[in-house]
């Protein structure tokens, strides 16, 4: 039930007592399927969204009182944004609803509001919930890039690929975000390299600055067959701010003399939220084999 307003000396029926016994208890709840504005009648009530596709909640003042509040759940797969249309909103965390989310907005004034997200349910042991965004994986073979999309209000990714064959010699496997060109990527790590006699190069340390992509490995300069297989984790994909990333991976000559590791960290320096990954190799030739799973956490 909407909040309600009531005269003096009013008297109220047993209908009208139970039906607010009944809204502390249980709330009145408004579902939307698309992206909405809030009415003065939400005040004291609750909001569901459900949609497969991103969703807004707009906030506009004049509509609310000082102490109002009312509480936003998303139950879509689509991310929901609380969106401040003519109203301040202002919070300590994310305004963006994965699924299952929830919040409250409360309000301090007509046109100022604070946004309260709870926190998600943690799995076992706290640890996060994933769940695999290209189901059954994604087939390198036949392109020089693959890019898997449709991310949205996802805090953390983890892109694996498994034995990825590379089509020519002297390639790097890589990994782009949003497609993005600009040198905005900067990478720090070290090899270690299985050689049969020992060389200096066995261990090097590798820093990449202002690049424009993640090198994730190189597969052995004189041979087609390589194979690499390894993971890339992305943090804060969801923020405005750097997007951290650490990265293990390995490649083989398939069954020659040079194996080597690599294991590394850096960050993506851009604005946008992650809404896309991509793997690649470094020049404009197919993979022969291998698959990319992408994996995603609120």
């Amino acid at each position: 039930m909407a909040k309600q307003t009531f005269t003096s000396g009013q008297v109220l029926s047993a209908a009208q007592m139970t039906t607010l016994q009944a809204n502390d208890y249980n709330q009145t709840v408004s579902a939307k399927v698309a992206s909405y504005t809030l009415v003065a009648a939400d005040a004291g009530t609750r909001i569901t969204m459900s949609n497969a596709s991103a969703t807004t909640i707009t906030v506009n003042t004049g509509l609310f009182a000082a102490g109002d509040t009312l509480y936003i759940t998303n139950i879509g797969a689509g991310a929901c944004t609380i969106t401040a249309g003519t109203a301040t909103v202002s919070t300590a965390s994310s305004l963006v609803l994965a699924q299952y989310d929830s919040g409250v907005l409360y309000f301090t004034s007509a046109g100022v509001a604070i946004w309260q997200k709870y926190d998600g349910a943690a799995a076992a042991g706290g640890a996060a919930n994933w769940s695999l965004l290209n189901s059954g994986g994604t087939a390198l073979a036949g392109s020089s890039t693959v890019t898997v999309s449709g991310i949205s209000g996802k805090d953390k990714i983890m892109i694996l690929f498994d034995s990825a064959e590379q089509g020519a010699v002297s390639q790097y496997l890589q990994i782009r975000i949003n497609g993005d060109t600009g040198g905005n990527y900067t990478s720090f790590g070290g090899t270690i390299t299985n050689r049969p006699t020992y060389n200096t190069s066995i261990i090097e340390q590798l820093t990449s600055v202002s690049a424009d992509v993640i090198n994730m490995c190189q597969y052995p300069r004189l041979v087609t067959d390589g194979l690499a297989s390894g993971f890339c984790l992305i943090s804060g994909a969801n923020s405005s701010g750097l997007k951290m990333f650490n990265f293990s991976a390995a490649s083989n000559n398939g069954g020659a003399d040079t194996q080597t590791s690599y294991t590394g960290g850096g960050y993506w320096s851009n604005t946008a939220t992650v809404t896309s990954v991509s793997i690649k190799l470094s020049s404009a030739v197919n993979f022969g084999s291998g698959t990319v799973y992408v994996y995603t956490s609120a």
